[in-house]
């Protein structure tokens, strides 16, 4: 069999995998349905979803999921530059993800949280976590000290207040001169443990992105949510799946 079409093949197969799992009834014992290439975030009620643009370039298959529901989903917007896309879904969110006004970064080290939707689905006691990673003052644009594994290409950066801060798009390198390392599951080639340096597109370049593409958005300066509320069960609520066929 030619390895053309081997390869075809059982990316199809996977995408079959993952929507035959997501509509089964789910029974004890049984195993989870595979992850998802990268993550998303809801924009508005429509089911925009802002991604990461590397997760969803040259896919022949393109999905958004979320919990028991999977669509199929169109690139409607894009930036190279930015490394961001939105995606069409006929998915219709609970909750939108509302932008923080301002341009600034923060000055001090701050905590945050962002996660990938995988592992997002699976975490334990997510209603009592209220950050799980660090801002990098002076650093430039938006970066992390962040756990984030492949798979976290996409996700929302949440601070404590509610807002989304910027986007996950890869991991910086720690050698000078070297190149990043992209956080979605395809482009990602080796595992790597702990906490490093993540780089997020900040909350300001996010908007300029969106209203160039006439992207409909929310944005505020007020929290939404309160000091005890977990920016966690907030993320676990906007956050999308995505799967690249």
């Amino acid at each position: 069999m030619p390895r053309a079409f081997t390869h075809s093949f059982a990316r199809a197969f996977a995408v079959l995998a993952l929507l035959v799992a997501a509509f089964a009834p789910a029974h004890a014992g049984e195993a989870p349905p595979p992850d998802t290439n990268a993550s998303g975030v809801f924009l508005n009620a429509a089911g925009d979803v802002l991604t990461a643009r590397h997760a969803v370039t040259d896919c022949r298959s393109l999905y958004a999921v979320k919990g028991a529901h999977v669509a199929q989903a169109t690139v409607i917007a894009q930036s190279p530059e930015l490394d961001l896309a939105v995606l069409r879904t006929a998915l219709v969110p609970y909750l939108s993800a509302t932008l923080a006004l301002g341009d600034a970064a923060p000055t001090h080290s701050v905590g945050v949280f962002a996660e990938a939707y995988a592992v997002l689905q699976r975490l334990p006691e997510r209603a009592n976590l209220l950050s799980n990673a660090m801002t990098v003052p002076g650093a430039e644009g938006l970066q992390l000290l962040s756990g984030v594994k492949p798979g976290a290409s996409g996700s929302a950066v949440l601070g404590a207040d509610g807002l989304l801060l910027g986007v996950v798009v890869e991991r910086v390198a720690a050698a000078p001169h070297a190149g990043g390392m992209v956080l979605s599951r395809a482009a990602s080639s080796s595992p790597v443990t702990g906490a490093t340096q993540v780089r997020a597109v900040p909350a300001s370049q996010v908007r300029r992105f969106l209203r160039a593409h006439d992207i409909a958005f929310s944005e505020s300066g007020s929290p939404q949510l309160g000091p005890q509320q977990s920016p966690a069960a907030r993320a676990s609520t906007l956050s999308v799946g995505v799967l690249c066929g």
